[in-house]
């Protein structure tokens, strides 16, 4: 399944939708606007709340908590490299590719790639493509993605400023 986000997936913490193959609305990417750390949350179009991610700020690098439907199912950290980044996962899960660019892949612990993103830099905006091979993760792989892009963007953002 193809899905699409236009913009940044993070920016001044506002609202965005996750967009069919069709061009129909299916998800919601909401952030808090004022707020102790990153906390995202994905909601169906009617409003049903699937996914919660929420930044630990007290961690030396970028750390995300992953809830679906309320329980933990994932915790990402950022690893320290001087060179690029790189991110660990606490259920066995990888991902890999270029970060800064936004274009990578998720891989579930048997090494099948479960969901990729990758950015298409457009004239006025950013448009990420989404694919998910795998329906059953479906969820976790979108915040899984939700959470790295949001990180290099704030960090991109950042090194901006």
């Amino acid at each position: 399944m193809k899905y699409y986000i236009h913009e940044k997936l993070i920016s001044l913490h506002r609202k965005f939708y996750v967009y069919d193959e069709d061009g129909k609305k299916v998800y919601e990417i909401s952030s808090k606007l004022i707020s102790i750390g990153d906390k995202t949350t994905l909601y169906d179009i009617r409003g049903k709340k699937y996914a919660y991610i929420e930044e630990r700020i007290l961690h030396l690098m970028p750390h995300y908590d992953i809830y679906l439907e309320d329980h933990l199912v994932c915790s990402i950290s950022k690893k320290f490299q001087l060179i690029k980044n790189d991110y660990k996962l606490t259920n066995g899960y990888k991902v890999d590719g270029n970060f800064l660019a936004c274009n990578f892949q998720i891989k579930d612990p048997h090494g099948d790639i479960m969901g990729s993103i990758k950015r298409k830099l457009i004239s006025i905006r950013d448009k990420y493509e989404i694919d998910i091979f795998d329906e059953k993760q479906e969820l976790l792989a979108l915040a899984i993605l939700i959470a790295i892009t949001n990180d290099v963007n704030r960090a991109q953002q950042n090194n901006a400023s």
